[in-house]
């Protein structure tokens, strides 16, 4: 039976669509933010009576409001959004963090038809007994505790009914108003938002895809130690699909609920330090968002890790840059350190290294020359380091900015377990351990035959390159060309403009003799053949001025999330 999204005309998906962006509009601006409204196409659907009393909190804070109101994917998207020390200043990134879902619980029934469209089965053929009342609920899955015909006891995670369409729905708004922004308003070029939402969005969609989670479980479970008091829930393939995932049931509480500075609580802090040192340096894969929700402790004082929709995966060479920049850090070397942070990322401007190891230096007197260990604060130092890439405009890449955020995370879960916990300490064999692994006789001889022999080549190609270019020189054939990127691009500013110019005087003519034809009553099949196309061409054409003047003036334009609008799956 077809949905009534499924059945509903194009034109009524395009007025629910501008009855969105009205609404986005009105929440924009009735939380302070209308300038951004008035600047850009949307302003068309401002009220300016909202904005009345908006700007009486701090931006931030404002802004925080805004996402909850909108609903679970910018809930989402301003979670993603907290983890980018790279774009937002550190204000903003403490009031995204306490983003909390308001989701209401689902209706059995529709819970359960979930399960039997992502299983195949009936709920009765899935499972020997399943709880009606759920265990938690998120903005997108609900849990529920159930029981396998084999008497196993587990936690069964469903996806919201319908939630990827409004998801998707709600990506397509979001495209559109950050391209129509970008285009218009010159300060947030320099942060592309469409690129941060095209990068939210393949976010968002593999969390979307249950079966990416459950990879993750059976990665996270390959690096277990068997000695060690902590563990992975194990998941069921042949119980989980794209919405439905079965995992392994974990009989315990939230580390959090432990009494502070309590045996059990150091105990606990010293094992998540020691277990997320070893995920980052040795094993290159760890979790995304160790808060202390996620983290589970039971009466024999074993841990549990849940939650592993986001995840980060650093390759050898990024590892050993992290171990590069904390030996730098404990050295005092602002050199490297500014070294490793540009080879860290990708400088989207031209960096001053001057200052940026001023910067640097900066940071480190200010978070690290502390008196004691135990003073060190070394979530604000990570969180500063990745704000002064943002400052220099250095876009560090997207693992980078997963482990800022888990690290700033899990010492907020661990100082609030043990006040006196020594992270350093802890951490520190697991550092060294991959300089011994890197300065290890067989790897030194390795990177110095790789080196040698990309100089051998060097060298052996070089008379040749100089040979012609003395050629060139002598010939004439050598020419200089000064960069003029502003007056490079005037021609095809030109070009575009007079293409505007002349469609939308194409499509004015059109709308003439559209509303002439209209005017005249047409009887015959010729005439109101005439008219009615008129009419289509004026459509089009003004849909076309329309969008050229929506989206910018040649820039690359996506148009799934156009197309999208018109067909809803």
């Amino acid at each position: 039976m077809s949905t009534p999204a499924q059945t509903e005309s194009v034109f009524g998906i395009a007025v629910r669509d501008i009855g969105r962006l009205r609404r986005l509009a009105a929440i924009v601006t009735r939380h302070g933010f209308g300038e951004f409204i008035a600047r850009s196409p949307l302003g068309r659907f401002r009220s300016t009576k909202d904005e009345e009393g908006a700007k009486q909190d701090p931006a931030p804070v404002r802004f925080r409001a805004l996402l909850e109101e909108l609903g679970p994917t910018w809930i989402k998207l301003g979670q993603i959004l907290s983890t980018r020390h790279d774009l937002l200043p550190p204000e903003w990134i403490e009031a995204l963090t306490k983003l909390q879902d308001s989701t209401p619980v689902v209706d059995f029934d529709e819970i359960e038809a979930v399960i039997e469209d992502g299983l195949g089965k009936s709920l009765d053929q899935a499972f020997a007994a399943f709880e009606r009342a759920p265990l938690a609920t998120a903005s997108i899955a609900q849990t529920h505790l159930a029981t396998t015909h084999a008497g196993e006891r587990v936690v069964v995670k469903v996806q919201r009914p319908n939630i990827e369409a409004a998801m998707r729905g709600d990506l397509d708004l979001l495209y559109i108003g950050a391209r129509a922004l970008e285009s218009t308003i010159e300060e947030l070029q320099l942060y592309s938002p469409s690129e941060i939402v095209a990068e939210f969005e393949r976010g968002l969609l593999r969390e979307l895809n249950f079966a990416n989670e459950l990879t993750n479980l059976e990665t996270a479970r390959q690096f277990l130690e068997p000695d060690r008091a902590v563990v992975v829930p194990e998941p069921y393939p042949a119980l989980s699909s794209k919405t439905v995932l079965t995992m392994e049931y974990f009989a315990g509480k939230p580390v959090r609920s432990l009494a502070k500075d309590s045996p059990a609580a150091r105990a606990a802090a010293a094992e998540i330090i020691r277990g997320a040192a070893r995920q980052v340096f040795i094993d290159g894969f760890f979790h995304g968002d160790p808060h202390g929700g996620n983290i589970l402790v039971d009466e024999r004082g074993t841990l549990c890790m849940i939650d592993f929709g986001l995840v980060g995966r650093l390759s050898v060479a990024q590892r050993e840059q992290i171990v590069t920049l904390v030996i730098a850090a404990i050295t005092n070397d602002s050199s490297t350190m500014a070294s490793t942070l540009l080879a860290m990322g990708t400088p989207t401007q031209r960096v001053n290294l001057a200052e940026l190891k001023a910067e640097i230096t900066r940071i480190r007197r200010e978070q690290l020359d502390v008196e004691s260990l135990d003073d060190m604060d070394a979530g604000a130092f990570t969180q500063e380091f990745a704000s002064s890439a943002a400052r220099f405009r250095i876009k560090l890449a997207p693992e980078y900015t997963i482990m800022v955020k888990a690290a700033a995370t899990l010492e907020g879960v661990v100082r609030g377990l043990d006040s006196e916990v020594d992270i350093i300490g802890i951490a520190r064999p697991f550092a060294e351990r991959v300089v011994a692994e890197r300065l290890a006789p067989e790897r030194v001889v390795e990177q110095a035959l790789t080196k040698a022999t990309g100089v051998g080549g060097l060298v052996s190609r070089m008379p040749g390159q100089i040979e012609q270019l003395m050629h060139d020189v002598e010939t004439g054939n050598l020419q200089l060309r000064a960069l003029t990127p502003e007056l490079d691009q005037l021609p095809k500013m030109v070009r575009w403009s007079s293409g505007r110019l002349l469609l939308g005087m194409f499509s004015a003519s059109l709308s003439l003799c559209a509303a002439i034809l209209i005017a005249a009553e047409p009887s015959g099949q010729l005439a109101i053949g005439l008219a009615v196309f008129c009419v289509v061409c004026a459509v089009f054409g003004w849909t076309a001025t329309f969008l050229g003047y929506f989206l910018g003036t040649g820039q690359t334009v996506r148009m799934g999330p156009l197309l999208r609008l018109f067909r809803r799956e």
